[in-house]
C-alpha cells in the first residue's frame, strides 16, 4: 500500500513538472515574439514580411469551429448514448460500442482526406461556393471525429446508473422517456458534462485534418458569424507555418506564442472541469 501511494504520488509530481516545463518553455521562445509586438499580438493582421502577427483570425477560428462541432456532436451524441444505453438490447451494446470505438481511433489524416473529398464537394454544392474549404466544413469535419467519444463516454455514464433507480422509477409508472429526462439524465449529469469537455479538448487539439478543409485564410469573416468563410485555427496554422519559420525568429516565436495561449485554454479548461466535479461531488454529498 505504501509503495501504491509513493508511485501515485511520484507520478503526480512527475506529470506536474512536466506541464511546468512546457510552460517555462513556451514563455521563454515565445519572448522574443512578446517584446517585438506587445499587444499588436491581438490584432487581425499577419504578415510575416512586414513582422506583423495578429493572432485574433486563428483565435476566432478555433472557437467557431469548436462551437459548431458541439453544438452538432452533443445533442447527436447523447441521443445515440440513450439508444444504445436505454434502448438497444443488450446483446448488441457491446458490438455497437466495439465499433464506436473504432471509429475513434482511426487517424486525423484519414478523416481529412474524407473531408476534402466528401465533405467540401458537399458544401461547395449546396451553398454555391468556389470552394467547400470553410469554417462550416471543418466544424462538421470535427463533429463527426468527436462523436465517438460523446457517445462512448456518455453510453458509459449512463449505463452505470444504478438499475434500482430504473425499476422505482418504472413502479411509479413512469414512461421511459421520461425515466430518462427526470431519472438518469439527472444522475449522469457530471459524467456526461465530462464528457462534453473531453470531447471539447479533442476539438481544440485537432490539426490535420481541420488543416486540410477549413481553406487556411488568416482572416475573421465579415460578417463575423459567416461560416461559410475559409478560415484559420490555431492548430493548422502552426501544422503549415512551423516548419517553414527560421528556429529563433520573431515568426517562429509568434507561433510558439500560439502554441503557449492554445495549452493555457487548454489547462484553464482542465482546471474548471476538477472545480465543477468537486462542487458535484459537494452537493451530492
Amino acid at each position: 500500500m505504501r509503495i501504491s501511494r509513493l508511485y501515485i504520488a511520484g507520478s503526480a509530481i512527475v506529470s506536474a513538472i512536466i506541464v511546468l516545463l512546457i510552460f517555462v518553455t513556451l514563455i521563454v521562445n515565445s519572448s522574443a515574439a512578446v517584446a517585438a509586438n506587445g499587444f499588436h499580438l491581438f490584432t487581425y493582421e499577419w504578415n510575416p514580411a512586414k513582422d506583423q502577427f495578429g493572432v485574433l483570425p486563428m483565435i476566432f477560428g478555433s472557437g467557431a469551429v469548436t462551437i459548431i462541432a458541439l453544438c452538432l456532436a452533443v445533442p447527436i451524441g447523447l441521443m445515440a448514448a440513450i439508444f444504445t444505453s436505454e434502448i438497444l438490447n443488450p446483446m448488441w451494446r457491446a458490438p455497437v460500442k466495439s465499433v464506436l470505438e473504432i471509429l475513434a481511433g482511426i487517424p486525423s489524416i484519414i478523416y481529412g482526406l474524407i473531408g476534402i473529398a466528401f465533405f467540401s464537394v458537399w458544401v461547395g454544392d449546396l451553398f454555391d461556393l468556389q470552394s467547400g474549404r470553410t469554417i462550416l466544413t471543418a466544424g462538421l469535419l470535427l463533429a463527426i471525429m468527436i462523436l465517438p467519444t460523446i457517445i462512448t463516454l456518455c453510453d458509459d455514464a449512463l449505463h452505470n446508473v444504478p438499475q434500482k433507480y430504473r425499476e422505482t422509477a418504472a413502479g411509479l409508472a413512469l414512461y421511459k422517456y421520461e425515466i430518462v429526462k427526470d431519472v438518469l439524465l439527472p444522475i449522469a449529469k457530471a459524467d456526461i458534462n465530462g464528457a462534453v469537455l473531453l470531447a471539447l479538448g479533442r476539438a481544440l487539439g485537432e490539426t490535420m485534418a481541420v488543416m486540410l478543409v477549413i481553406g487556411s485564410i488568416d482572416r475573421v469573416p465579415e460578417p463575423f458569424y459567416n461560416a461559410l468563410s475559409a478560415g484559420q485555427t490555431i492548430t493548422s496554422k502552426l501544422g503549415r507555418e512551423v516548419a517553414e519559420s527560421a528556429f529563433g525568429s520573431v515568426h517562429f516565436s509568434a507561433l510558439i506564442f500560439m502554441s503557449l495561449l492554445l495549452v493555457a485554454i487548454t489547462v484553464s479548461l482542465t482546471s474548471l472541469t476538477q472545480f465543477y466535479f468537486k462542487q458535484e461531488q459537494r452537493l451530492v454529498e
